[in-house]
């Protein structure tokens, strides 16, 4: 039993105890001083502020004894696979002594060996493995401790209680999770990477000083009944002017021809008004299917949700006379 190993050391530890204090009179010595504070805490069961002391104690002046006492601190205090990695440092340690060290050690080598044997056993371990998909340049943390890739697949001693374990691919996300292990548990964890977040939208182009706003809510269902308004229009004010020429060579045909007999120049305009005569048809037809067109997508469209000033779309068409009974048609607008 851990208590019992203690309580056999501790007396051990008595009289290197009294041979320090009397060395250590004349001067005071931190070392010393923060070893005593921790046993002091750990003989009253406070091991969470005797261990500390003790580890102080072992930096500022490193010896085999402090350090296989920091080992049975840290297994009082249920910190299994700490005691049991001192304890792993305390045996590494005692071969590189010399004899009369040895000796002054007493039975510690034993009774290190024998708490190791325990302590492997009831020492909680975690194994991790990796996705898949996992490249070879991740990086696995346990509780902020990067691990060798050696150790990933492997048992790896932890204390009772919670740990963080962290997956992250170099420039991508953190996949971390906590997991919880108990006294003698061993417990597999397979890692997973995070799935990158969405990369955010484009910013809109910047828009020149004084320009006005898009119209955000129109989009391709505006420009659709601005092209066919405007296609209807000009083919109504293309069909008005063609019936209007139309009729203008009636008059020279019935000027110029008797029945069916007609003179030259009566020829001519009955062939220009039969021509203009199917323009009209034709272009009233476009005409009034755009106009159609353009009412009914604008009847159907969603209410927009900007408010705002117009877009300043527009369309216009007109006819000019050219020449001697000819005609052009003039289209302007802008969207």
């Amino acid at each position: 039993m851990i208590t019992a190993r203690f309580a056999l050391s501790a007396a051990c530890l008595a009289s290197a105890l009294a041979a320090a204090s009397a060395a250590s009179a004349a001067a005071p010595d931190p070392a010393q001083a923060a070893f005593d504070r921790g046993v002091a805490h750990m003989e009253a069961g406070r091991f969470d502020e005797g261990c500390p002391a003790i580890e102080e104690s072992q930096k500022l002046d490193p010896r085999p004894g402090t350090l296989f006492t920091l080992a049975e601190c840290e297994a009082l205090r249920e910190r299994l696979a700490t005691a049991l990695a001192r304890f792993d440092e305390y045996l590494a340690l005692y071969p590189t002594l010399t004899p009369k060290q040895q000796q002054n050690q007493g039975d510690r080598e034993k009774i290190a060996r024998e708490q190791r044997e325990t302590l492997a056993r009831d020492a909680p371990a975690i194994s991790l493995s990796l996705p898949p998909d996992a490249p070879p340049a991740a990086v696995v943390k346990l509780d902020g401790q990067v691990l060798a890739p050696t150790a990933i697949g492997t048992l790896i001693p932890v204390d009772p209680g919670t740990h963080s374990i962290a997956l992250q691919v170099p420039g991508g996300p953190v996949s971390e999770r906590i997991e919880r292990v108990g006294k003698g548990e061993k417990k597999h964890v397979a890692l997973t990477l995070a799935v990158p977040p969405p990369r955010p939208p484009p910013p809109p182009p910047a828009r020149a000083h004084g320009a006005p706003a898009p119209d955000t809510g129109a989009g391709g269902r505006r420009v659709a009944i601005y092209l066919a308004g405007g296609l209807g229009l000009v083919g109504l004010a293309v069909g008005g002017v063609t019936g209007a020429l139309a009729m203008e060579r009636k008059g020279v045909v019935d000027e110029n021809c008797a029945g069916t007999a007609c003179n030259h120049e009566g020829k001519t305009a009955a062939d220009a008004m039969k021509a203009l005569g199917l323009a009209s048809t034709i272009a009233f037809g476009v005409g009034v299917a755009g106009v159609g067109g353009a009412a009914v997508l604008l009847l159907t469209e969603p209410k927009a949700t900007n408010t705002g000033a117009s877009s300043g779309a527009w369309v216009a068409a007109g006819v000019a006379p050219v020449g001697s009974g000819g005609a052009a048609l003039d289209v302007r607008g802008a969207w």
